[in-house]
């Protein structure tokens, strides 16, 4: 399960141009740091009626099997109420992002978080994230083999 709460079950893609202007944003602006660990990013996304759900993951080009870095980022529907604050939210994780791995490429700390929901404030709204190791292509092709009827267990519904 990728989303945060488990009654986000079935949810609609977030628009293919962002998505894809935010991979070229990150492979862009991290050109240099993907040239040397022989990377790239993916970004992933979904609409729920209960949160929006956005994906970015740091991939191997030549090992899939090689553990990405992968950042999980949701916020509450009050965040997507209106075009202005769809806007605004989406601007807040690309900063999220960029700050994210800005640090990470800054110290090459690559195995010490948590794959745990947490909350943040950024500009006065309250958004979640996580980080984790995950394969976010692997899970998606393996949520589509289990089915829509899957039961997650390690769902976390604490942060809501």
């Amino acid at each position: 399960m990728l989303a945060r709460k488990k009654s986000s079950k079935s949810g609609s893609a977030i628009p293919t141009d962002w998505l894809e202007g935010l991979g070229r944003l990150l492979n862009e602006a991290y050109s240099t740091e993907c040239k040397q660990n022989g990377r790239y990013f993916d970004v992933f996304g979904q609409i729920f009626s209960e949160e929006l759900l956005v994906v970015v993951s740091y991939l191997s080009e030549k090992d899939e099997y090689l553990s990405p870095v992968t950042l999980f980022l949701s916020c509450d529907p009050d965040q997507m109420a209106t075009e202005a604050k769809i806007k605004e939210t989406q601007e807040n994780f690309i900063e999220h992002a960029g700050l994210f791995f800005d640090e990470l490429f800054e110290y090459q700390v690559w195995d010490s978080f948590e794959a745990a929901w947490q909350e943040v404030t950024h500009k006065n709204q309250n958004y979640f994230y996580k980080l984790s190791r995950e394969n976010i292509n692997a899970t998606i092709e393996a949520n589509k083999l289990l089915g829509e009827d899957f039961e997650d267990v390690d769902g976390d519904e604490t942060l809501h």
